[in-house]
Order: C-alpha cells, then sequence, then structure tokens
C-alpha cells in the first residue's frame, strides 16, 4: 500500500525534476498563456458572429414574417387563431357565472376581465386617438368600444345576472392584415342576417354542437362602434401587428365583446367562436381562425325549485 502510495505522488509531483503532472513551471506558465488568449480569441469571435446577426436581425420583429415565415407550410397556411379572456387559469376554458348572486367564482372571473383590461389600457405617454390608417404610423391607437353595454366592472361583466360577457380577440401575427370577404365569396357558412361589412371582419360564436345550439340562448355583440344580435366586427385598420422593441411600444388588439344573454343554467355548454375573412382559415382540429371555451351558468334558485318538485 505505501509503495502505491507513493508511485501516486511522484506521478503527481517529481521532486528531482521539479515537474507537476509532467510539466514544470514554465512549461505551465506556457500552456496557461496559450490557453488564456486562445478563449480571449475564441469569446471575440463569438462576440462578434453575435454582433454581426444583431446588426441584420431586426429588433421589433423576426426577420421573416407573415407568408415567409415557418407558420406557413403547404398543409397548414398562415391563418391566426381566437383568444378569450376571462382565464384566470390558462389551462382551463371553462367559464363559470352564478346568477342572482356573487360568489367567490364570480369574483375570479370579474377580477381577472378587470384586471386584463387595466393592462390593456396602461399605456404611459399615449396620445389618445382613434383608428388611423395602415399606412400612417405617427400616432398610437387607442382602441375603444364607445358602449359595452353591462359589459363593465360595474355591471360585473353580467356575471351575477347570469349573462356573462366574454372578450373574443385575434391572436397576433406580425405583418398579417385580415381581409373582408368580397362580394364573390361563399357566405354561406356566415350567421344569419350577419351583415360582412367591406372594413371588417365578421366574428360570431356558437354552440359547438347540436345539443349546445339549443341550449347557447341569444348573444349579443358589442363591437367598436356598433351592438348587434347577429355577429361582432373587428375593423380592418387596426392591422397589422408591427411588432414592438419594449413596453413603452403600445399596440391594443381589437376585440369584441360577446354578451351571451339567455344561456340554458346549470348545464354546460361548448362554445364555439370563429372569424370569417378571405385569407383566415378555419380547421377545428388545429384551431385554425377560431376559439373554443365553455359555460356554465349555476342557478341556485332554479335548482332548487327543480329539485322541490322532483319530491
Amino acid at each position: 500500500m505505501g509503495s502505491r502510495l507513493s508511485g501516486l505522488g511522484s506521478a503527481l509531483y517529481d521532486s528531482k525534476r521539479r515537474e507537476f503532472l509532467g510539466r514544470d513551471g514554465a512549461r505551465w506558465g506556457k500552456l496557461g498563456v496559450f490557453y488564456f488568449f486562445f478563449y480571449i480569441g475564441l469569446a471575440g469571435f463569438f462576440c462578434a458572429m453575435l454582433a454581426v446577426f444583431m446588426a441584420f436581425t431586426p429588433r421589433d420583429h423576426p426577420y421573416y414574417t407573415n407568408h415567409d415565415s415557418r407558420m406557413e407550410t403547404r398543409s397548414n397556411p398562415l391563418s391566426p387563431g381566437l383568444g378569450f379572456r376571462p382565464q384566470p387559469e390558462v389551462d382551463r376554458n371553462i367559464i363559470e357565472a352564478d346568477k342572482g348572486r356573487i360568489t367567490n367564482t364570480t369574483k375570479r372571473y370579474t377580477t381577472s376581465l378587470d384586471q386584463y383590461l387595466r393592462v390593456y389600457y396602461w399605456t404611459p405617454q399615449v396620445k389618445q386617438g382613434s383608428s388611423r390608417n395602415v399606412n400612417n404610423e405617427d400616432k398610437i391607437r387607442n382602441f375603444r368600444i364607445n358602449n359595452p353595454g353591462e359589459c363593465t366592472i360595474s355591471r360585473n361583466f353580467g356575471y351575477t345576472t347570469g349573462q356573462p360577457c366574454v372578450l373574443i380577440k385575434m391572436n397576433k401575427i406580425v405583418s398579417f392584415i385580415p381581409e373582408p370577404l368580397d362580394a364573390k365569396a361563399d357566405k354561406s357558412e356566415l350567421p344569419e342576417r350577419c351583415q360582412q361589412r367591406d372594413d371588417a371582419i365578421a366574428v360570431a360564436c356558437q354552440g359547438e354542437y347540436p345539443a349546445d345550439i339549443d341550449n347557447i340562448g341569444q348573444i349579443r355583440y358589442y363591437s367598436e362602434d356598433n351592438i348587434l344580435d347577429t355577429c361582432g366586427s373587428l375593423k380592418k385598420s387596426w392591422f397589422p401587428y408591427t411588432g414592438k422593441q419594449n413596453r413603452t411600444d403600445v399596440y391594443q388588439a381589437p376585440y369584441v365583446w360577446a354578451q351571451f344573454l339567455n344561456p340554458k343554467p346549470n348545464v354546460l355548454i361548448n362554445v364555439i367562436c370563429r372569424a370569417y375573412a378571405e385569407n383566415i382559415d378555419f380547421d377545428k382540429k388545429t384551431g385554425r381562425g377560431l376559439t373554443r371555451f365553455q359555460i356554465y351558468v349555476n342557478d341556485e334558485r332554479r335548482r332548487s325549485s327543480q329539485n322541490a318538485g322532483e319530491i
């Protein structure tokens, strides 16, 4: 055992030649200088390549956008989906309302909507303005719905009356401009009595399955400048989204309020909302051009009366 330890010690340090791991001080010094300049050069090369990359890469949007990006393939055309609020939990798409009372569940959804709108309209050093032309980059747009009806925090967004409001918006895609349906387009899929505008795209919701269609009831849409019971609208002038460099760059995506006036209580209703445009592909499997959520209106009085009738 002693000879082995002695051999190991000699391999680490040779006292006769004054070498550590086979090299003396001068050789270790030369090796250290070599690797010092080697890694300095390697770091400099990396920084130079990074500088070249940053010089050719836009800071406010991807280098390849719209149809040039990888978002479009032969089998998957470029098409934005829709989003909805409130969504307190990102992994759940159910929206609950309690008719005739304020509960913790109701507060979760109304607070979620209120917080979303507060952040949405938090615009420091922003000039007030209305919809602008796409080519006018000097003004910052401030989206507002002139008459949101009951879709306000003062009225709890309709969640205490069993008439919940849901905010429907289009997901942002850099440089994408939705094109309204033209006169020759097939409008058979449009909701009945929904008038397609030349300057806006239509947005409408319906029950996803036959039972949901029967239970969903009437829907009222609050758009930027109108209130309709057939469909909502998103003006084309709010597009495209051109990206942002920092949080002071403001882009307020347009949205539509969809208020469900008389959904059947105590029944889970599957809802699908979609956008109607020439260049927005609709596909239930991939979720292009649509959003899904579920609505459940809790009516304790009606449930109690039904239970009493059964007894």
